[in-house]
């Protein structure tokens, strides 16, 4: 499913596939044992008005009913539960990738390449939603919402450079140098972002 770590293992097709397949098998076997019962019933039902059935004959028409119903329960609750399970994994899934969306702004390469191709779909749809709901359009609340995701202690932070990053340019200052190594003091709302992305790392935990 998930992994522990919280990351997004790869879409596994083939299980997915499988499971699929193995719905529509016991629906159609279901669908042909609910025939056959309905067919059988009316059998019975021709000989009772004709009045040539035996009694023998219709106690072996009941086990055999009986029987059969028995088998259509069991295959209709395995349906479910197989649905289920296929609804639970997408929907795990899914959340996985919500919250990559607001921790991380974007479907990172390591996490788009362990995507299907609706789950892709799904994520750019998602993030096409939340920009509106977000922007400064009719619809939109003029805020951006995944700025904090939780209250800051203080305005500014101060964080050292993991990697090279080039030069940004900071509301508080002209373009700054990300030099690996190097040490800022910067705005919450600005460095949150790129320590999400592990360009920064956090040395006084105001944010």
């Amino acid at each position: 499913m998930i992994a522990a770590d919280g990351k997004l293992p790869p879409y596994n097709e083939e299980v997915v596939r499988q499971a699929l397949q193995q719905t529509q098998s016991y629906a159609q076997i279901m669908q042909d044992l609910i025939q056959a019962a309905q067919a059988e019933q009316e059998k019975r039902q021709r000989q009772q008005q004709q009045g040539d059935g035996s009694t023998d004959e219709a106690d072996a028409g009941n086990a055999t009913t009986a029987e059969d119903a028995g088998a259509i329960i069991v295959y209709h609750e395995t349906i479910l539960k197989l649905k289920r399970i296929l609804l639970n994994y997408m929907r795990m899934r899914a959340d996985c990738l919500i919250r990559v969306r607001w921790q991380q702004r974007m479907l990172r390469a390591e996490v788009a390449e362990n995507t299907s191709p609706a789950e892709s779909e799904f994520f750019k749809e998602y993030d096409k939603a939340l920009n509106e709901y977000m922007g400064t359009g009719e619809n939109g609340i003029g805020m951006d919402l995944t700025l904090d995701l939780t209250p800051p202690k203080d305005a500014n932070v101060r964080v050292m450079v993991l990697r090279d990053h080039g030069s940004i340019t900071f509301s508080h200052s002209a373009s700054v140098p990300l030099v690996k190594g190097s040490v800022h003091n910067l705005k919450c709302s600005e460095a949150e972002h790129l320590v999400r992305l592990g360009v920064l790392q956090v040395l006084d935990p105001n944010c």
